[in-house]
């Protein structure tokens, strides 16, 4: 063990992920912390979609890094499967000629892909029905997690590693002490001291970075996904973004099929309170209408299936659509894994391992740069904050930010 003590607040996917990645580089001891159990945020809620084909060669690098991940995870941890099926983006014309332009990038950063069209994906996944125009990009890399499967498997060897897990344990403040962060304080009493505090709450990020003055520009969504009852095969799918449908889909390894969208305008929960808990979110009425019209000709098997549940969590979305990673130059001893969009299942694994490179090396074997904290520092948060804006307003003035760029959503 290395002489750096850290503890980890937020035991979802981001946690484990830094968690595991410390214990590997030797630093400790580490003490991983929830204001619930392991893994009972968004994590366990999301659809799990994984590819490194992002708009820059930052997010594409990074996003490479958690498919070597989870092709490591696939060996070593137990009862665990990356179902490596691929992931494929769905295009009306105008959207191609978007997405083409990052190839060469892509290129570059080591993605394998395909560019397909109607017969080659029809042939390959039988589920699937596109029309005459439409393009298909597929990450050959690329696939899916099954949450469920893939928290118990992580926990399980993070705990081997010799991490402490405190479940229930909900942070009240972080310790400041000589301008620099010592740890935090708990409700309830008692405080764990660290060299090292990491932050992985991701919607919750604002509730705790306020209370000492730290805010940054980022807005959370309720996101929902829709999981069918059992079909007698297995469905023929990639999974899928389908761009030109506005929904995304993928299959399950227990013969269903996922479902969910961004395609709508979902509530807003400004900035959590520290005991808020996901059960007290509302469904929406329009999702799964929205969703059951999109893919009316898409997926055929579709018509006649029947939903058996769907879960609501919470995505966190910071102004430029770019996760927060790394350290906090304003309190030292401060680093955050949070905000990662509605992609965190691709972005963990890489943001737990930067972290861990952050802490234990100083440095990180990629420029990450673009992922700091730091970049907001000058950036008027709390007016940004203070307006009131939908999440069809922040996505399309990304949009009018990046011209020509296909904004990759997992």
């Amino acid at each position: 063990m290395s002489d750096i003590s850290v503890v980890v607040v937020g035991a979802g996917i981001a946690g484990l992920s830094a968690s595991f990645h410390l214990a590997e580089k030797g630093a400790g001891p580490i003490t991983l912390i929830d204001k619930g159990r392991v893994g009972s945020g968004s994590s366990r809620r999301s659809g799990g979609l994984s590819t490194m084909l992002m708009g820059t060669e930052a997010a594409s690098a990074a996003r490479g890094i958690s498919l070597d991940i989870f092709e490591r995870f696939d060996r070593i941890l137990d009862d665990y499967t990356f179902h490596q099926v691929g992931y494929l983006g769905l295009y009306d014309p105008e959207q191609f000629q978007a997405a083409s332009l990052l190839h060469e990038m892509h290129r570059r950063c080591g993605a394998r892909f395909e560019v397909l069209r109607r017969r080659e994906l029809e042939a390959r996944f039988n589920d699937l029905r596109l029309r005459d125009d439409e393009y298909g990009v597929l990450d050959l890399r690329g696939g899916y997690n099954e949450p469920d499967r893939y928290i118990p498997a992580l926990t399980a060897k993070v705990r081997e590693s010799g991490v402490q897990i405190r479940e229930h344990c909900t942070v009240e403040d972080f310790l400041i002490e000589r301008h620099r962060v010592q740890g935090v304080r708990l409700q309830g009493g008692g405080e764990l001291r660290a060299q090292a505090t990491v932050c992985t709450v991701n919607a919750w990020a604002n509730s705790l970075l306020s209370l000492v003055g730290q805010p940054l520009p980022v807005r959370n969504f309720v996101h929902e996904r829709f999981v069918t009852l059992p079909f007698a095969e297995p469905p023929r799918l990639p999974a899928t973004m389908d761009d030109a449908e506005g929904v995304y889909y993928r299959p399950t390894e227990d013969n269903r099929i996922l479902l969910g969208t961004e395609s709508l305008n979902p509530v807003q929960i400004e900035k959590p309170r520290l005991d808020f808990d996901l059960v007290e979110l509302e469904p929406t009425t329009k999702s799964l209408p929205f969703i059951r019209q999109a893919v009316r000709e898409r997926l055929p098997r579709m018509k006649n299936a029947y939903f058996d549940y769907h879960r609501v969590g919470l995505i966190s979305y910071p102004i430029d659509m770019v996760p927060n990673i790394g350290p906090v130059g304003a309190l030292p001893g401060l680093y955050l894994g949070t905000n990662f969009c509605s992609g965190g299942f691709g972005y963990h694994p890489v943001a737990g391992l930067l972290l861990s490179e952050y802490i234990v090396d100083g440095q990180t074997q990629i420029d990450v740069s673009t992922f700091s904290p730091d970049r907001f520092k000058d950036f008027d948060t709390e007016a940004y904050l203070a307006q009131e804006i939908s999440h069809q307003e922040m996505i399309a003035a990304h949009a009018t930010r990046n011209q020509g760029v296909v904004r990759k959503r997992h």
